[in-house]
């Protein structure tokens, strides 16, 4: 008898052992099954045990990694754990229990926004444990414990819907928080009819007119030209968006535009790889039928203005006639009267003085359009230009002047002639025309030659320019670095840019390390700590991208060592950073000084704000 129910027992266990095995084993939907085709925003990480093992090899993570980094680091860190209440080790256990927690795919979206009576979101978050279920739930469990005893009012109930589990946490009324387990996929939702409808996909149980996002036309489009083994995936379907923002938009003058250039999109992503110890962006915007029209591949006739020493280089063709058009109309639809007044007298500057500048200027320049960029060793700010390429020159330039003449005008005011007069002078047989603005680091300066148009910072840049131009010798294209990292885009695009990252870093970081050193330490920063230059910039190499555009559609894709979307994030930081620190003296450097006019020769003196190094533009011959 003993034997029988010992053996009975070990039959049970076994049968039951299989059953969980089966039951923990079953591999998670994927998340595009779980929500419907007019879902607002996804953002994906398809398998996110892969994603932080390829993190782990870019120079992004090693970055992170450098001892002097994370000593830098580890004050501001502990300022963040003791604002949120979590102590260092807390705060590790937490976060190490949740990236081995966490296997594979992990998602957040946005289902549906209701304004009305009252604001309500459908947000839905995802995260698949695989083998690690049990340690999920036993996980929940402890949250559960813990916010009851912080909430004793809420409401923590378990609740059924077409066969599965779900639970319902609801410590503020009306916001209730619901989890149910999807096989290894743990779920959570804002609302609980969000978790219904979850559920219904889930189990399939669905009205035979619904379709998936995973079934959507639009959505198959983004993920065809999402980047190889993507480790990250943003989807916005704009044109659900729209239907909640757009009423708004249309009736505002100021964005009736927008809303009209918006309805064309169908929708749009943008997604990550971790590839060559980089980051590889790629952009994606689905057009809807035939109203998006495609430009023609950029011919970089704007390289010739480029040196191997060239930091920056964006090129991309450009519509002025239209930007004009729609930039004033904006401007006199803004409803803020200094840029309204700012606008009207513009056009008045160019009525008094007889200027059709969309014939006579404006159609005389483009389509192609660059934005070049040097930095010459001991200069307190880099040399910027904008280059275009022009047509008729010889008639393009007296209206060029006028309609400049007339811009100062209208900005400078009542005898802003007398006040501030251009600088003119010559060079390698071109005038420039330049009008020096506060303590003289910005000094404004275009010129042309029989193919380009040149705006300038600095008249000293003007010149190198221009003599590049005219006597022309190793570009850009020179340089084996450009040559290397432009391989990896397409030779088919529109627009194209190039940053060499490591050569900007270090005079930036010089500037943020003397502003750190004037501001000191304080309880957030040690500034004692900073990294040196060569821990940061050895791990940095240049920024490269391209558009493609074809017939409903625009491709974009970009490879650096942190992303655009970090990138983003820190240029909106250090500036303002910068604006923060320097704000003094950058008002000081713009505002309007009695400028010097020089005299008739070649090269004046550069700009007060470059003597720390001597002109590089070689004399006038």
């Amino acid at each position: 008898m003993k034997k029988t129910i010992v053996v009975f027992l070990v039959l049970t266990a076994l049968i039951a052992g299989i059953l969980l095995y089966l039951t923990l084993s079953k591999p998670a939907p994927r998340a595009d099954t779980l929500l419907p085709e007019s879902t607002l925003v996804f953002l994906d990480i398809p398998d996110f045990t892969k994603s932080r093992a390829d993190f782990a090899n870019t120079d992004l993570y090693a970055l992170w990694r450098e001892p002097e980094v994370q000593a830098f680091l580890e004050r501001p860190l502990s300022e963040l754990r003791e604002a949120y209440g979590a102590t260092a080790p807390d705060a590790a256990n937490i976060g190490n229990f949740l990236l081995n927690t966490v296997q594979g795919e992990v998602f957040l979206a946005v289902t549906h926004v209701t304004m009305f009576p009252t604001l309500n979101l459908g947000v839905v978050l995802g995260a698949d444990v695989r083998h690690k279920r049990i340690e999920a739930i036993a996980a929940l469990h402890q949250l559960e414990k813990r916010l009851k005893q912080t909430y004793p009012d809420g409401s923590f109930q378990d609740r059924k819907f077409l066969g599965v589990r779900y639970t319902v946490w609801e410590i503020e009324p009306g916001f209730p928080v619901c989890h149910a387990f999807f096989n290894s996929l743990v779920v959570f939702t804002l609302g609980e009819d969000t978790m219904r409808d979850a559920i219904a996909c889930f189990t399939g149980q669905v009205p035979s007119s619904f379709k998936p996002l995973a079934n959507s036309g639009k959505f198959q489009k983004i993920e065809q030209h999402a980047s190889n083994n993507h480790e990250f995936l943003a989807y916005l379907n704009v044109g659900e968006a729209l239907n909640l923002v757009g009423p708004l938009m249309a009736l505002a003058p100021q964005t009736g535009g927008m809303y009209q250039s918006l309805q064309t999109i169908q929708a749009s992503a943008v997604s990550m790889s971790f590839v060559d110890h980089g980051v590889q962006d790629v952009g994606f915007i689905a057009y809807s039928g035939n109203r998006h029209r495609p430009t023609p591949p950029t011919q970089r006739k704007t390289l010739a203005l480029t040196t191997p020493n060239t930091l920056l280089y964006s090129v991309s063709p450009i519509n002025l006639p239209s930007l004009y058009e729609e930039g004033m109309e904006l401007l006199s639809q803004s409803g803020s009267p200094p840029l309204m007044t700012a606008a009207g007298e513009f056009q008045q500057a160019l009525r008094v003085r007889d200027i059709h500048i969309r014939e006579e200027v404006l159609q005389k320049i483009g389509p192609e359009l660059a934005v070049i960029a040097s930095w010459r060793p001991g200069t307190p700010a880099p040399d910027v230009a904008i280059a275009a390429e022009i047509t008729d020159a010889d008639k393009l330039r007296p209206a060029l002047d006028n309609a400049m003449n007339a811009l100062k005008a209208s900005a400078a005011g009542a005898g802003g002639d007398e006040k501030y007069p251009w600088d003119e002078t010559e060079f390698s047989g071109q005038k420039l025309r330049t009008l020096h603005i506060g303590a003289g680091l910005l000094a404004p300066t275009y010129t042309t030659t029989d193919k380009f148009l040149i705006l300038a910072t600095t008249p000293d840049y003007a010149r190198e320019l221009l003599a590049q131009a005219t006597d022309p010798k190793s570009t850009l294209t020179a340089s084996a670095t450009y040559q290397q990292f432009m391989k990896r885009l397409p030779t088919n695009a529109a627009s194209y840019s190039y940053a060499n990252l490591r050569a900007i870093f270090e005079p930036l970081y010089a500037m943020a390390r003397s502003g750190a050193s004037q501001i000191g330490s304080n309880e957030f920063f040690d500034v004692s700590k900073l990294p040196r230059p060569e821990t940061i910039s050895r791990h940095l190499f240049p920024y490269v991208s391209a558009t493609v555009s074809e017939p409903q559609q625009v491709t974009s894709t970009s490879f650096s060592p942190f992303g655009k979307s970090l990138a983003l994030v820190a240029g909106a930081g250090g500036a303002f950073w910068v604006v923060d620190t320097f704000g003094p003296q950058l008002q000081q450097m713009i505002t309007p000084a009695l400028p010097r006019k020089s005299s008739n020769r070649a090269a004046p003196s550069a700009p007060r704000g470059n003597q720390r190094a001597a002109s590089q533009t070689p004399a006038t011959p």
